[in-house]
């Protein structure tokens, strides 16, 4: 294990600060004068949203007018934020400009220059600093000093918590990172959808890091998924602060959350996860909405028949609020962002719905909401829909739509890639080293409910709830809890519902509810006999956010029925009560073992290779030097030097190939010592029973998955005896037990030729070992 500790600590921060440039600096600067007298929760919301609509469909938009590039990108944004700028302005921008030249003019001419701009910096730097310490932020924290420490100290403990491995091992988390990383990189050289049509949401984001920060692709990559996760529990905390009671209610929320936080996927930069903000966005503001008075904005002038068809009377200033705008802001997002969440965000929008009947039929409510619904998808498909119209294909990834109409479980490329594998070698590749999921019965479970009495019914449906949710969000003790918080929960619901004074609340309470039984309603789909819209691991990254507000929802109702007293003193009470119970509750959970352990690391790709490369970069001048690797390595060598696929080098050196050499001065070969992951042997060590192995190069990054072992073990082999022939010019560059670099050094006008016979000195070894494989089979 390699650790450049403070390297990585430096990434991280750099990548945390240009996140907070991208998507809260540059609005709060460019809005200052709309934002001014708006509260901070307001801001965070608007800066957050607007800023990601913003540039997601800007690069659409130069993605298909085919000028997407840095320029493009840096160009567009100064235009639009100065015409904001200039629109909130009081229009003497260019008088002033006229003033400010004039008066350099004048003091150049009487040779005072110097003294001027002193002057004018010293009285700048004053007003500049009397600025700073007018702003109303100050007041704020130091009304609310402990709630400020306490929502730091749990952003600062969510990084560390979702950096921990990334410190310690620095890869990337999941295998399908580096295909999102080719999309990105794709868009930086104009090509938007190089590989079919699929939400660009996060992609596009971090390519504006990219554009205007020059950040380094995988580094971003490594980072995002923290950046997004913390992200998240800050809409979480300002979420439960629109509901809950105590004053510090809502932190406990955000640290139920945080320390049983249970998916790996939040650690990684992956889309589904990146939308999970815009979720909770959409709840924030549907909510708003439907707390508002709207019986004074009704229509009343018409009979009820004639007020049914002019709804259009409901699309206005009037009720097209910031609020119901900020929800069609959301809508486009978790589209844009990924096809799952926006399934989430259906069962959200469901949920409220069914908690506020039948005030959300109610046009002044029904009616904008869904317009902004619809107009929300519409700002996120047409781009999509403009790229179809074009002639591009829509990635393979949808084609799970089409799986789940069918009742199937969708594979992706892998089935195809195992058929051709089959063809090419004339065998059957079945897994040795890994479990065979071939077998799995993925036929869909029938239940004859009609077979079975009303509480039958309600213990089956019960049992697969809690074993949905007992395997795959907490343990069995927390999801007893919750669930117990569930029923109490709804029980509290309608008690609030029932008195007009509370109802509001009632039914915020009912729709997290509501919302936590879809999800394990979908996430026990299989069970119950219904269709599978989303897989369970995903639905359970869904319902994790949710739960700290279900743990909550009990304790809420009681502080709200004991706050009824309205004395000073007794106030203050209840909220130093509700930061004792919050202390309470985070102990407990720790106590009782519901903590969240570290993040099992699925150890997708090795850290020595990037290690290894970035010193190389450090090293050796640009363009200079040739990697050969397998593709975890192609994207971020390419801007600095030259890659060449093992497997297709390897194909190479086999004779299949036409002969191929370096034009390069330097030449790197990373090879793995200890084969990270073969579909066929699973973890295993180079040998030379893999390497006597057929080889069968498809040109499909799935090579390295399902022939790793094979590919690996032929060019350690390879190493060895072209070391043995070259010893002068082909030395170790790195070492240790599982990864070891070999750099070769050639005279590009007369470059190696490396088709060598690399096994001829093991024949007998080859032979013995197909015996024995012979003779065990």
């Amino acid at each position: 294990m390699i650790v450049d500790t403070n390297a990585y600590i430096v990434s991280l921060v750099l990548v945390l600060l240009c996140s907070v440039v991208r998507d809260f600096l540059i609005p709060l600067i460019v809005w200052r004068k709309y934002l001014l007298n708006k509260s901070y929760s307001y801001r965070f919301w608007f800066c957050l949203l607007t800023q990601a609509a913003l540039e997601i469909n800007l690069v659409y938009l130069l993605g298909f007018f085919n000028i997407l590039n840095r320029f493009s990108i840096i160009g567009s944004n100064v235009l639009i934020y100065s015409f904001i700028i200039w629109n909130f302005s009081d229009k003497q921008f260019f008088y002033r400009c006229k003033v400010t030249i004039l008066e350099l003019w004048e003091a150049s001419n009487e040779e005072r220059l110097v003294k001027y701009l002193t002057r004018k910096i010293r009285e700048r730097s004053k007003t500049l600093w009397r600025s700073l310490l007018q702003w109303k932020i100050w007041k704020y924290i130091r009304k609310n000093w402990l709630e400020t420490i306490l929502l730091t100290s749990l952003v600062l403990y969510n990084i560390y918590f979702l950096t921990h491995f990334v410190m310690k091992y620095h890869s990337y988390q999941f295998p399908d990172i580096p295909v999102h990383q080719s999309w990105i990189y794709g868009m930086e050289k104009g090509k938007m959808f190089f590989e079919g049509v699929y939400p660009y949401g996060m992609h596009i984001m971090i390519l504006i890091l990219r554009a205007f920060f020059q950040l380094n692709l995988r580094e971003i990559l490594l980072y995002s998924g923290t950046y997004q996760t913390v992200l998240l529990i800050i809409g979480i905390f300002l979420l439960a602060k629109q509901i809950f009671y105590g004053k510090y209610t809502p932190i406990t929320v955000a640290v139920v959350v945080s320390l049983m936080l249970n998916q790996s996927r939040y650690a990684a930069a992956l889309p589904q996860e990146a939308a999970m903000y815009a979720v909770i966005g959409l709840a924030y503001f549907m909510f708003r909405y439907l707390k508002q008075d709207r019986k004074k904005s009704v229509v009343e002038s018409d009979s009820r028949l004639r007020s049914f068809f002019r709804m259009n009377s409901y699309i206005n200033r009037r009720y097209l609020n910031s609020d119901a705008l900020f929800v069609m802001i959301c809508v486009s997002l978790v589209i844009a962002y990924h096809f799952f969440t926006a399934i989430a965000a259906i069962f959200m929008v469901i949920a409220i719905g069914l908690a506020y009947l039948p005030k959300v039929l109610k046009k002044q409510y029904f009616v904008p909401l869904m317009f902004c619904g619809i107009m929300g998808a519409v700002i996120a498909v047409l781009p999509m829909a403009a790229f179809l119209a074009r002639g591009v294909p829509f990635n393979g990834s949808m084609n799970w739509a089409t799986s789940v109409i069918e009742g199937k479980k969708w594979q992706g490329a892998e089935t195809k890639y195992e058929t051709n594998l089959n063809e090419a070698l004339g065998e059957n590749v079945a897994g040795e080293g890994n479990e065979d999921t071939s077998a799995e019965d993925e036929t869909k479970v029938k239940i004859d409910y009609s077979k079975m009495s009303a509480k039958e019914i309600v213990i089956y449906v019960g049992n697969s709830l809690f074993s949905f949710a007992s395997t795959t969000i907490y343990n069995e003790e927390a999801i007893l809890v919750l669930f117990v918080c569930m029923l109490l929960g709804f029980l509290c619901s309608i008690l609030m519902i029932l008195r007009k004074k509370t109802r509001s609340i009632g039914q915020v309470y009912l729709a997290i509810i509501i919302n936590m039984f879809i999800l394990c309603i979908f996430g026990a789909a299989k069970k119950l006999g219904i269709v599978q819209l989303i897989e369970v691991a995903r639905i359970a990254t869904f319902a994790e956010p949710i739960s700290g507000f279900i743990y909550i929802i009990p304790l809420d109702f009681a502080f709200r029925i004991a706050g009824g007293w309205k004395n000073r003193y007794y106030q203050a009470f209840l909220r130093t009560f509700s930061l004792f119970l919050g202390v309470g509750i985070a102990s407990a959970i720790i106590l009782l073992g519901w903590v969240h352990s570290f993040f099992y690391f699925d150890q997708a790709y090795y850290n020595e290779s990037e290690y290894v490369l970035r010193n190389i970069k450090k090293t050796y001048p640009k363009d200079t030097y040739t990697i050969v690797s397998p593709t975890e390595e192609y994207y971020d060598v390419l801007d600095y030097g030259y890659h060449t696929q093992l497997a297709q080098f390897m194909d190479m050196v086999n004779g299949n190939q036409k002969l191929f050499t370096f034009p390069t001065k330097y030449v790197f070969f990373f090879i793995e010592k200890h084969v990270l992951n073969d579909y066929i042997y699973g973890y295993v060590d180079v040998n030379l029973k893999y390497a006597a192995k057929n080889f069968a190069y498809l040109g499909d990054v799935q090579d390295y998955y399902y022939q790793r072992a094979v590919i690996e073990s032929q060019a350690y082999y390879w190493a060895q005896e072209f070391k043995k022939r070259y010893p002068d010019n082909f030395k170790v560059y790195f070492e240790d037990d599982i990864y070891v670099v070999y750099m070769m050094k050639q005279n590009v006008y007369s470059p190696y030729d490396p088709q060598i016979d690399y096994l001829s000195d093991y024949a007998d070894e080859i032979k013995a070992i197909e015996k024995k494989a012979d003779g065990t089979q």
